[in-house]
């Protein structure tokens, strides 16, 4: 089909108007009008003709490209597919019949020492204060952290006594400075009772203040630590019911207090002839009951030097600043005890 360009199209159909125009106003030599626009269209098909042949000239290049893209995509890589990879077998149950059993020993020391201090007035011989006990620490431990931090707490719990005996002190120097004496001195005792079993150490700590004419007053804490694991031992750690284990515990502690044991007399007949005695001591008045302890602590020991033996554990009860204590075999709460509890105090 042949294309004519815009402009020479217009100017085309202008001529075409003009004579059309020309025609109807007046009379004009038809035949030689026709042959110049007869021209002039040839003019216009042969430039038109000239510029269609290019046009199709720059429309094959196109053509070239789509072909190389298609080349390229089939030269493209298959992915390689993998291998499915071999379950891996199930590990062999062990065979535990040949372990050998370790007996825990000792992996720390204590060490105590007594001390004692007074204050008088200034010149004088009046005693105002003292302040007296043993000072605790445990050294040359295996698990240093361990060892760090219940001397920490044993050192807090003596700084705290002798804060107590600061207080008291001044107090009573207060007080001969006004009067000129005192009612009487302050006294401030300060002791640490442990039990070990070889693996577990446990601490009482108790400190008590009296004198200056005031009730006594007494302090009770206690720790208890696995020396090799280093885990503080609670009630919470060693048994699957521990309110149930701690009324177990109470109840058992107020029975033994009930039942004392048979004392031994000895009687010596001659140099030589001995004869022992034994009888039943009679029961003390006024035990507390299991719902009189203010506060039940069990620590593991004493050690024996029969490892199967180390099932015992000291149980003490606080009432009214008081400490109450037995030693009870933990075999008889076994089952208050989950798989850490029975290795802390049974295995």
């Amino acid at each position: 089909m042949m294309r004519i360009e815009g402009n020479k199209l217009v100017a085309l159909l202008i001529s075409a108007g003009m004579a059309t125009t020309f025609l109807a106003a007046c009379s004009i030599n038809t035949d030689k009008l026709g042959e110049g626009i007869s021209e002039l269209g040839n003019v216009f098909v042969d430039e038109s003709e000239t510029e269609t042949t290019i046009i199709e000239t720059t429309t094959e290049a196109p053509t070239e490209l789509t072909e190389t893209t298609v080349t390229e995509e089939t030269t493209e890589a298959l992915p390689t597919v993998s291998a499915t990879p071999s379950p891996t077998p199930l590990p062999q149950r062990v065979d535990f019949s040949n372990v050998t059993d370790i007996n825990l020993n000792d992996t720390f020391t204590v060490s105590s020492e007594d001390f004692s201090e007074s204050n008088y007035a200034d010149g004088t011989e009046v005693l105002l204060a003292k302040f007296e006990g043993k000072r605790f620490v445990v050294t040359k431990a295996a698990n240093e952290n361990v060892m760090n931090s219940i001397n920490l707490i044993i050192n807090g719990f003596y700084n705290e006594a002798a804060g107590a005996y600061d207080r008291v002190y001044s107090k009573a120097k207060a007080e001969y400075n006004l009067k000129g004496s005192i009612e009487e001195p302050f006294n401030v005792l300060v002791d640490f009772q442990h039990t070990t079993n070889g693996r577990a150490l446990s601490v009482l700590m108790v400190y008590e203040v009296s004198g200056g004419g005031a009730e006594k007053t007494t302090v009770v804490d206690f720790a208890s630590f696995d020396m090799i694991s280093g885990q503080y031992i609670t009630f919470n750690s060693v048994c699957k019911d521990p309110a149930g284990l701690e009324n177990a515990l109470r109840a058992g502690l107020a029975n033994s207090l009930k039942i004392q044991p048979k004392s031994s007399e000895t009687e010596i007949v001659g140099d030589a002839a001995v004869t022992t005695v034994e009888t039943t001591a009679a029961a003390p008045a006024d035990t507390p009951e299991a719902e009189d302890f203010e506060a039940i602590y069990l620590a593991p020991g004493p050690a024996t030097t029969d490892a199967a033996r180390n099932t015992f554990a000291t149980l003490y009860g606080v009432v009214d600043g008081k400490v109450y204590s037995a030693v009870i075999d933990m075999n008889a709460y076994a089952n208050f005890l989950n798989r850490y509890g029975t290795s802390l105090y049974i295995a």
